[in-house]
């Protein structure tokens, strides 16, 4: 199965317990497939939004029934030596997957949203735009919502995006791949934010960026609106 069917198949939850795993931790591991994975879920709830009526009528009692018989056709029975090969086999998939587990990057997909971790986390919660590391801060703002949400640029990761703060965590609103700029002017995430953060900013963003005092503000607050 190809990296696009997987995917599919893991938005239209159709994937086995260990392959969806396994897709987890390959989404924990590459920013821009798990950004993908968000939008494909955005875009199948609004379709699932859009059709819910005609997906609440009731399936006519005939169509049920026919449906019933043929799936219990030829339907196979597992008996325990079944049972037990195929737990043993899963057992060794399970241990195969742990021993293959790429190193976690800086964002997890945890209850279907892009959540910050490790240096990104830190840094979105306790670094001021003016301050330097290895994570550079770019824009601090409220949004629409009412949510503190920050730029940012890790050249470690190859990653820039917008976060906003969620309860107690820093959920990715955009990311996108990002290389660092060769030239000595660079000074902050401002400066070399890619097109995408900075169109995302533009459209999220409500009233003016904070300064430097409304920074340290909403930080003593931690971040909360």
């Amino acid at each position: 199965m190809s990296r696009e069917e997987r995917l599919v198949a893991y938005v239209d939850g159709e994937l086995e317990a260990a392959d969806r795993a396994a897709f987890e931790r390959e989404m924990s591991a590459d920013p821009a497939l798990a950004a993908e994975v968000a939008l494909q879920q955005r875009l199948g709830a609004r379709i699932a939004e859009a059709y819910a009526p005609v997906l609440d009528e009731p399936v006519p009692a005939g169509l049920v029934a026919a449906a019933s018989v043929a799936n219990d056709r030829g339907r196979p029975r597992f008996g325990i030596a079944q049972w037990a090969a195929m737990a043993a086999c899963l057992v060794v998939g399970v241990l195969a997957g742990r021993a293959a587990m790429p190193q976690p990057g800086p964002l997890v997909v945890r209850d279907g949203a892009l959540v910050a971790r490790g240096g990104l986390a830190q840094a979105l919660t306790t670094q001021l735009a003016a301050e330097s590391g290895p994570v550079k801060l770019g824009v601090s703002f409220r949004s629409g919502d009412g949510r503190y949400c920050r730029s940012f640029q890790s050249a470690a990761d190859r990653l820039a995006g917008v976060a906003c703060r969620e309860a107690d965590r820093w959920v990715a609103r955009t990311t996108t791949a990002w290389t660092p700029s060769a030239s000595p002017d660079y000074r902050t995430a401002g400066s070399d934010a890619p097109p995408e953060v900075l169109a995302a900013v533009d459209a999220m963003i409500a009233g003016e960026p904070l300064d430097a005092a409304a920074e340290r503000a909403a930080r003593a607050k931690a971040w909360r609106p």
